[in-house]
């Protein structure tokens, strides 16, 4: 039965046209594309253009794979389900015991600056002020307050098309040389708001979709950061997180495999909904990028941030007995060098002993002899 549901799917969609494998980043002009399986129920809804192979895991770690893609509709099989491998545990660790141990750092950026909220801001997209910075102002701001060191940069990578990715890669570059411990650049999808809106704490917030490309070399390193950041949300915010979508492209995660792009929400969401959720999935942050342990200092220094190593105590200063020491090896240096030299240059002990008697008769007798003279006078 499952098969012929299938069969009749993929003639349906035999009649369709199909666009040809487009650049990394394209999005659709207007609308989104609807993705079903074979019983025909919605899978995934969004703006993004997707292509055969893509994948996507959805809320209940549940992966998809899509097969045909037509314009606005796209069909997806079941492939497995992968519960057992979104576990804090068994994902990539966000830092590793070498890592320094100063307090991480997290970079913001956004490729598409101009992404904004219809229902706060009227309309979809503000060119060089989009609320999708707003949003990334309390990301970064909520990160603070846990502890994070942030860098929320807004430099505009417009107009909002295909080679913006190009233009926010000298972004990312420049963000790399302050070694961030993690990136992220924060969009909007479009899509229905059904798909994108849930409920925490009693509050509607915007759900987020986490990006992979897997264009790049560091594919599996990134889709396993992916699932460990699903699973920690998971673990404090069961439903926040909507999804994978593992995407045609690479989203600059060839650079480095620990950066993310993640849609907050989509533009029928308001503002509002949006930064709740950033706010909310900030929270989760720390579970896969730890920060350093505190330690309270005694005194005026109780409670400051500390490295839990303890120090070293300060060195002893040498005494004479070490300075003598230390001249006498020296000596000891300096004198055997000179003995070899001399034996290298005579050629044999004998030879070594007449050349010291000759310097003891000679040279001293010549060097003391004006001291003598001078002396008797």
């Amino acid at each position: 039965m499952r098969l012929l549901k299938i069969c009749v799917l993929i003639a349906f969609f035999a009649g369709c046209s199909f666009p040809a494998l487009g650049t990394a980043h394209d999005e659709l002009p207007s609308g989104y594309i609807t993705v079903v399986d074979e019983t025909g129920s919605i899978i995934y809804e969004t703006g993004r253009k997707v292509h055969p192979g893509d994948e996507f895991i959805n809320e209940d770690n549940r992966l998809y794979e899509i097969l045909l893609v037509d314009n606005s509709r796209a069909l997806a099989v079941y492939k497995a389900n992968l519960s057992q491998d979104m576990n804090l545990d068994l994902a990539l660790p966000a830092q590793t015991p070498a890592e320094a141990p100063t307090t991480p750092l997290i970079s913001i950026y956004h490729t598409h600056n101009d992404e904004s909220y219809i229902p706060t801001d009227g309309k979809a997209t503000t060119p060089g002020k989009g609320s999708i910075m707003t949003v990334g102002d309390v990301f970064a701001t909520k990160l603070g307050e846990l502890g994070y060191r942030t860098n929320h940069n807004k430099t505009l990578h417009e107009p909002h098309d295909a080679n913006a990715y190009q233009r926010s890669r000298r972004t990312f570059i420049k963000l790399l040389s302050e070694q961030p411990t993690a990136l992220f650049d924060l969009h909007r999808d479009s899509a229905p708001l059904q798909s994108y809106i849930t409920q925490i704490r009693g509050e509607d917030v915007a759900k987020l979709v986490l990006v992979v490309g897997r264009e790049n070399q560091n594919f599996n390193t990134t889709q396993s950061y992916a699932k460990q950041i699903k699973a920690a949300a998971d673990s404090k915010y069961k439903g926040l997180i909507r999804g994978i979508f593992i995407a045609h492209g690479n989203y600059n995660q060839d650079i480095m495999p620990r950066s993310m792009l993640v849609e907050v929400g989509t533009e029928n969401n308001s503002l509002d909904a949006a930064k709740k959720s950033i706010a909310y999935f900030a929270e989760t942050v720390p579970l896969f990028i730890q920060l350093p342990k505190v330690a309270e200092a005694a005194g005026s220094d109780a409670g400051q941030t500390t490295n839990d190593a303890a120090s070293p105590p300060p060195p002893t200063p040498p005494g004479p007995t070490d300075y003598g020491s230390d001249i006498a090896k020296i000596l000891a240096v300096l004198v055997g060098g000179a003995g070899l030299y001399l034996y290298l240059s005579t050629g044999s002990w004998r030879e070594l002993k007449n050349k010291i008697r000759h310097f003891r008769k000679v040279e001293f007798t010549n060097f003391l002899g004006p001291l003598r003279r001078r002396r008797k006078k």
